[in-house]
């Protein structure tokens, strides 16, 4: 058997017009645990029309099965990484307690999930900014490196291509 990498497993199940939503945003979160390795908890989220809100579409951790938790985050609440996020399309926290775009999740978010490093970035629908991926590390703090960066982004791309939240 001809062993595919994980990317073009993605392409290739997101082009699949049979398979549900639920099926695709799990395959994109183990496609990120393959590729970015020192997540170990990915989530996928989707803005709302005014971009002021996420919700979470699934949470899938290194052990666990997807989840799709009723999970809402607002601008409101955390105006610096919305800030961060949409103006830059990414962010690259490694010490998110205290980076300044992340350490607003440091009061209640990270301590609830044990969260100490975040990668985010930015994926699209027709050229607009539909959802975000989110990488972290659970338990311990990693340092984000430009392959780790470079792989989010490469998936965020081929979610670009795909993407249908219908």
């Amino acid at each position: 058997m001809v062993d595919i990498d994980p990317l073009t497993e993605l392409t290739i199940k997101l082009s699949r017009q049979t398979l549900t939503a639920k099926d695709k945003y799990a395959a994109i979160c183990r496609c990120v645990l393959q590729c970015v390795p020192k997540t170990n908890r990915v989530s996928l989220w989707k803005f709302d029309d005014s971009r002021c809100a996420i919700h979470c579409l699934m949470l899938l951790d290194e052990c666990g099965k997807p989840e799709q938790p009723e999970i809402v985050l607002t601008q409101t609440q955390y105006p610096d990484y919305f800030s961060a996020i949409i103006q830059r399309e990414t962010v690259s926290a490694s010490d998110a307690r205290n980076h300044p775009d992340t350490r607003c999740f440091a009061k209640d978010y990270f301590p609830n999930n044990d969260i100490h490093s975040m990668l985010d970035f930015i994926f699209h629908q027709d050229f607009r900014p539909v959802g975000i991926i989110c990488c972290e590390s659970v338990g311990k703090q990693v340092e984000w490196d430009s392959k780790d960066e470079s792989m989010l982004r490469r998936t965020a791309s081929i979610v670009s291509m795909f993407f249908d939240d219908k």
